[in-house]
């Protein structure tokens, strides 16, 4: 069975565009309400990492040749990856220091809340739409080697929640932040890092390839 989100189509779709789309702009926006409680300085702010996030996978599934109507279900599904982090404190984010692993757990159950909150949304709602959401959503912190946020080992992570683990993590390592000091953040350096450093581990090396592919093409050409 071909795991890639091909069975509908998000923009002709009536229940995506008449149910899930306005769900998703109305969380994205109380997403960026809550990034404006959040001091003025920061640098990681959520919903804009959310709309990059959400335009890389979208152009890792093109560069894959996965087409048009997959590449935007899994843009739109990637999209709310993070709407459970406004259910956590505010103060919980913006630390100077590198955040310890128990805070560091504490801010990834932003992965299950955001699941809740789409379950509690649509408890009567069957849609392979809902499914891949709440899928991305809930697991994209885990890892190959089964020690991510939750532990899922590897054959219970289906290929879009692979992908969303690598596309989310290289945004994230693109944002400086104060711990990182004089880290080089450049695009080659991130993908080295998430390479040499994280792997296989961590991550899967097949779509972090065709990942990094598309990310140096880009690179290169401008």
């Amino acid at each position: 069975m071909n795991e890639w989100p091909e069975n509908f189509n998000f923009e002709t779709d009536p229940v995506c565009q008449g149910t899930f789309k306005p769900f998703i702009e109305n969380e994205l926006e109380q997403l960026k309400q809550y990034d404006e409680q959040r001091p003025d300085d920061i640098t990681y702010i959520f919903h804009e990492h959310a709309a990059r996030v959400a335009n890389n996978m979208r152009k890792t599934c093109l560069h894959m040749k996965l087409g048009d109507i997959v590449a935007n279900n899994m843009y739109w599904a990637i999209l709310p990856h993070d709407i459970g982090k406004k259910n956590l404190p505010v103060e919980l984010w913006d630390t100077e220091e590198k955040p310890t692993d128990n805070l560091k757990k504490y801010r990834r159950t932003h992965t299950l809340l955001g699941a809740q909150i789409v379950q509690e949304y649509f408890p009567d709602i069957n849609h392979p739409f809902k499914d891949l959401m709440i899928d991305i959503m809930a697991y994209h912190h885990e890892q190959i080697d089964g020690k991510g946020t939750q532990g899922i080992p590897a054959n219970k992570l289906s290929k879009p929640v692979r992908l969303a683990a690598i596309v989310e993590a290289f945004d994230g390592w693109r944002i400086w932040r104060p711990h990182y000091a004089d880290r080089d953040i450049s695009i080659p350096a991130v993908l080295k890092r998430m390479r040499d450093e994280k792997g296989a581990e961590i991550f899967d090396m097949e779509l972090f390839e065709e990942f990094a592919e598309m990310k140096m093409i880009e690179y290169n050409n401008k």
